[in-house]
């Protein structure tokens, strides 16, 4: 059974949409200098008319949910979950974290910059990713910074994406990432929460 789908991170500096058609692939990066909100739509048609496909060709949606930028990531999870809802298909969520692990299987920890020396990171725990904010001082050695590795991500996205669609359709008893609603993964509360939260 071939699978067609379409993931979205648009969590990272270089945003990207990427389709696949079986073993057919298409990565679009986004021009930085554009907003992500404007360039998303010509984004995913440029993808899937490379791989030859529309949208109603597309068996489910994925999108990187998060951590990373606070804007991105709710026009990411807004877009996808609009779409998957009009084509009547299943969304999937994959986190940061999720596709940095694809890239680098064998790093004890992977860390996004949270600003003023903190990070958001997820070290591997008995196989299994944790979330947690930590300090930069007290990452561990051998942590992977995505901005290390952003040339990585569209494929390791794919991957896993590919992943979250065999699983739906070949083994009823696994548990997917897919979801009803994809919900952002933000980590820590948004600066205007902050500040709501300080006059409370």
């Amino acid at each position: 059974m071939f699978m067609k789908g379409l993931v979205l991170d648009t969590t990272v500096k270089r945003a990207y949409v990427a389709a696949f058609d079986g073993a057919k692939e298409s990565v679009y990066y986004f021009d930085e200098s554009l907003s992500t909100q404007s360039e998303l739509i010509p984004a995913c048609e440029a993808v899937l008319s490379e791989v030859g496909m529309t949208p109603s060709d597309l068996d489910g949606v994925a999108a990187v949910v998060g951590p990373g930028s606070f804007t991105g990531i709710r026009i990411g999870v807004a877009f996808a979950n609009a779409l998957a809802y009009a084509l009547s298909v299943p969304r999937f969520s994959l986190t940061s974290f999720e596709v940095m692990r694809v890239a680098r299987p064998d790093a004890p920890c992977y860390m996004i910059d949270a600003g003023h020396d903190s990070a958001y990171a997820a070290r591997i725990v008995v196989g299994s990713l944790v979330q947690e904010n930590l300090e930069k001082k007290d990452l561990p050695i051998g942590t992977v910074d995505q901005n290390d590795i952003l040339d990585l991500l569209p494929a390791s996205a794919l991957v896993a994406t590919r992943k979250a669609f065999e699983e739906r359709a070949y083994s009823a008893c696994v548990v997917t990432k897919e979801c009803i609603y994809l919900k952002p993964n933000y980590m820590r509360k948004s600066q205007a929460e902050r500040m709501k939260d300080n006059r409370a």
